[in-house]
């Protein structure tokens, strides 16, 4: 009876598809998965990466339960105005298919420097939250997107999904695993400025004309809980997996 009442709440959400696609054509194949290696996605308005450790199941289940959260959020909130309540349809979805989420609340950012910068913030934030360890990976997805060209078609559809010109929602989520236990580190970022946006993770601004609230929280998977629903949830996105989960190069 659990199992179906599961797998029937999966079917009957809405979803609302991403404003920019990471494909470049329909029916693209889905991102690779690999094992043994430290990798990243871009998923929807979330940038996702694995340590070496994470085995191959373990990171489609975290790349799909991902979207579909986010994907169900953007149906029941598409109005930047309604970015708390986005995010906490967010996290109640994937509570109800499986996480354990950390309870957090949301925090705005004191920057001490007049200069505010977005990727100075995060590594800041994602280190007091969850410690020096994490940060090196952080690090390396980050200035490989850093390189990559702001005509290239992953990084303009991330764009379309994470702001608009003066406020946006975008999160950077690191999974490892440990006794085949799978968790993620969870930063999400609400950014607000008088200024206009364009490349959100390297956005630049006086301090006072721009607010950026955040929260950190840990989820850890169930496994077991996930399996009952793992069919329901890739057949409830079909090609959305291959249109909004796509690889970064690190």
């Amino acid at each position: 009876m659990i199992t179906q009442d599961l797998v029937g709440y999966v079917s009957d959400l809405n979803l609302q598809a991403p404003e920019g696609r990471f494909a470049t054509m329909r029916g693209a194949e889905t991102a690779p998965i690999k094992e043994g290696e430290d990798q990243a996605f871009l998923a929807d308005k979330s940038l996702v990466s694995f340590v070496s450790e994470v085995n191959g199941q373990n990171r489609q289940d975290v790349l799909n339960s991902t979207l579909l959260a986010q994907m169900a959020a953007n149906k029941q909130f598409p109005n930047e105005a309604d970015l708390l309540d986005w995010y906490r349809t967010f996290i109640e979805v994937l509570t109800k298919i499986g996480w354990e989420i950390e309870a957090g609340e949301f925090s705005t950012f004191e920057s001490s420097k007049d200069a505010f910068e977005v990727q100075d913030s995060i590594i800041d934030i994602l280190t007091t939250a969850f410690g020096a360890s994490f940060i090196p990976v952080i690090l390396k997805v980050l200035d490989s997107i850093k390189n990559l060209s702001n005509k290239d078609h992953k990084i303009i559809a991330f764009e379309k999904n994470t702001h608009s010109l003066t406020k946006g929602c975008f999160q950077i989520a690191l999974a490892d695993e440990t006794n085949n236990t799978v968790a993620m580190q969870l930063g999400t970022f609400l950014l607000t400025s008088e200024n206009k946006i364009k490349q959100i993770l390297f956005f630049k601004s006086e301090k006072d004309k721009t607010r950026l609230q955040y929260t950190s929280r840990r989820g850890t998977l169930n496994s077991d809980a996930y399996a009952l629903v793992r069919n329901a949830v890739l057949q409830k996105l079909g090609t959305n997996i291959s249109a909004f989960i796509a690889e970064v190069a690190i």
